[in-house]
């Protein structure tokens, strides 16, 4: 399985404690064994390229990385052009995308082409120790000006171990650099040099297009290799290289296609046996100088360095944690291991590459098992050593699998034919499954076309599964058509209690109902309901054909009210013995009252007007206008009531009450 080394390049990495910021180490390692690469500067090409490399018998791979360099557009306009690309490499397809850039730096002065980066892919699984031609496919369809950015210049590297063959180290240096007319990488305390040996230098750059007035002088502590620049590939595809191509082992450096293993570097050579250059074998300086200074602001690209020598230094045996991805909101338990000689203290030293914030996510960073806590996908490397200083560098790469929401959109069902729809608009990144789940638990598939189909309404639980076993889920509701229309009649539609209140169910296109009064279920068949008391009453029916999702609903509030209750007498006695003395009058409501009593020959003998409370009342002692008590004999009575409009609905309830009737005084 291919790995992606999602780095950023903020941090450079040194071999020991003092070492130069200069440059990234990306990878170190000392083992018995030897190093070969090859390089394809493909520019915008679309046609089939070549790697060959060189891996004596009876080896096995130990590393293999395929170095890829991007070209971006230095418009802001164009920006957001680049995007996500596949090459072919060895007849496997590799997914590439801008997110996937480890190091990225200005290329001052080279046309549209401001802005370079590298990603770095772990092709270990895909290159074989019988295997010396690998081929690749550059993405389809990049522009003949790149405008757009492409994927351009590519450098296969690959370890090799035998044990057969002499200890060596290998190390390469990533650029971080800015493209500029001087460029200078320095490196101290090495891994010791055995300075018996030849010291192989490769270089993997781009655009050094001539060595007529764009070409770069090369230096290794002060003394110049040579002119550099020129086309690695036929004249119609210029610009595409340099890179050095060698095969390292036993001491001795072979030059590949046309690098040439001498100690110098002309024209599109771009490799060198340095040996005789080094006289610290603990220190290197390498610089590159512009050719033609007033050729501004034009500069040469440097992509990577490969340093391979013998060394006296003691083989690393140790390990750590593959690259892989784990879940959002995961830990994952890191692991290195140094198998160091005997008697020998390990050290270890974890550093971000991603992000120096990052390095704060590991729970410890000097330790050879910190765990790690992020949020975001991070590449670390760890440095191992022992107490002779010689050490291996090793990275680690940390994907993050983030959940993503699901774009999709859904076309309503039609109750009871289950004609719904969701149809998903994007499926996210590296699903293995995609799936919904009803209400009754059964999980659905989606067809061809990522459509669920034939779906009732109701809710679903959208929900994939990526390739690390992450998972997200979304709660879609399918809407329904409703074809049942839910109505009743009532009559009345308001009165004042007691009354009784009739319903009729009018609903149309449906089969089951569920009638309510007040939040109360009243069954699903109801006809009315008697009160005698007031209030407000709202009435609601459901209706639904066969599914109670595709429910319509209708209500409708009745108001009762109170109607007036007045209590009068037919006889009283005012003799002022205690017992009904008064002519009293009970009411029900609040009302305003206006009373008349008439003797038999029609006179006013007492009227009165006020306000009465609910309950009873005295309304007359049996005393005329004048304070006499009137004689015996029949009265006759008018008495008007209006009650309070404020809490009556006049249209219903009478809003004013007559009253008339006959009295009998008696005073014995």
């Amino acid at each position: 399985m291919k790995r992606i080394y999602l780095l950023q390049f903020l941090l450079a990495l040194c071999i020991s404690s003092n070492l130069s910021f200069s440059q990234t180490i990306f990878y170190q390692d000392i083992y018995h064994g030897g190093v070969t690469g090859d390089g394809i500067g493909t520019y915008n090409s679309e046609s089939q390229m070549t790697f060959n490399v060189a891996i004596p018998t009876n080896s096995t791979i130990r590393e293999a990385f395929l170095f890829v360099t991007t070209h971006k557009s230095k418009f802001p306009s164009l920006d957001s052009i680049f995007y996500d690309r596949k090459i072919t490499f060895n007849n496997i397809e590799i997914d590439l995308s801008e997110s996937d850039i480890i190091s990225s730096f200005d290329a001052v002065g080279n046309g549209a082409f401001s802005k370079k980066g590298i990603i770095v892919v772990d092709v270990k699984e895909m290159v074989s120790s019988t295997q010396t031609s690998y081929n690749l496919l550059p993405p389809p369809n990049q522009l003949i000006s790149a405008a757009t950015g492409v994927y351009a210049e590519f450098y296969l590297y690959i370890t090799y171990e035998n044990p057969t063959l002499q200890k060596l180290n290998s190390l390469i240096v990533l650029n971080n650099q800015d493209n500029d007319q001087n460029i200078n990488y320095n490196i101290n305390n090495l891994n010791s040099i055995d300075l018996l040996s030849e010291v192989g230098f490769s270089i993997h750059g781009t655009e050094f297009c001539d060595t007529i007035r764009d070409g770069s002088y090369v230096s290794i502590n002060g003394n110049l290799l040579g002119l550099i620049g020129g086309d690695e590939l036929p004249p119609n595809k210029p610009c595409t290289g340099v890179w050095g191509s060698f095969n390292y082992n036993n001491g001795t450096l072979f030059g590949l296609s046309n690098d040439i293993s001498n100690n110098t570097m002309v024209g599109a050579d771009a490799l060198a046996n340095i040996q005789s250059y080094i006289t610290n074998p603990n220190q290197l300086d390498i610089t590159f100088e512009y050719q033609d200074p007033t050729n501004g602001p034009y500069s040469n690209s440097v992509l990577q360095l490969f340093l391979t020598y013998s060394t006296p230094c003691a083989i690393f045996s140790g390990s750590i944690t593959p690259d892989t991805t784990i879940c959002f909101g995961e830990t994952l338990q890191l692991q290195a291991t140094g198998g160091v000689p005997t008697g020998t203290s390990t050290s270890y030293e974890w550093t971000s590459l991603t992000n120096p914030s990052a390095i704060n996510d590991l729970s410890c960073t000097d330790c050879p098992n910190p765990i790690f806590s992020g949020d975001s996908s991070t590449t670390y490397t760890v440095r191992i050593w022992n107490t002779d200083s010689c050490s291996v560098v090793k990275p680690i790469s940390i994907g993050i699998s983030h959940p993503q929401e699901i774009d999709f959109s859904t076309l309503r069902s039609t109750c009871s034919y289950s004609t719904g729809k969701i149809i998903i608009q994007d499926s996210p990144d590296n699903v293995v499954q995609l799936g919904a789940v009803n209400k009754n638990g059964d999980t659905l598939s989606p067809n061809s076309t990522n459509t669920f189909s034939g779906l009732s309404a109701g809710d679903y639980t959208l929900f994939y599964i990526d390739k690390f076993g992450c998972s997200s889920d979304t709660l879609v509701t399918v809407e329904p058509v409703i074809s049942t229309v839910a109505q009743f009649n009532t009559y009345p539609k308001s009165g004042t209690a007691p009354i009784q209140i009739n319903l009729t169910n009018q609903s149309q296109n449906a089969t089951d109902y569920s009638w309510w009064i007040n939040d109360v279920y009243q069954g699903n068949q109801f006809s009315g309901f008697f009160t005698d008391t007031s209030g407000t009453f709202e009435i609601e029916l459901i209706a639904w054909k066969t599914d109670s999702i595709c429910a319509d609903t209708v209500s409708f509030t009745v108001f009762i009210f109170d109607s007036l209750v007045a209590s009068l007498p037919n006889v009283f006695t005012p003799n002022n013995d205690g017992v009904n003395d008064f002519f009293n009058v009970k009411v029900n409501l609040a009302v305003a009252y206006d009373l008349v009593i008439l003797n038999r020959w029609g006179n006013v003998v007492f009227e009165n007007e006020g306000d009465l409370t609910k309950g009873e009342h005295k309304l007359w002692n049996g005393e005329t206008k004048s304070g006499e008590i009137v004689i015996d004999g029949t009265y006759f009575y008018k008495m008007v009531f209006g009650l309070v409009r404020e809490s009556i609905d006049c249209e219903i309830t009478e809003c004013e009450v007559v009253k008339q009737g006959f009295v009998q005084v008696i005073n014995n």
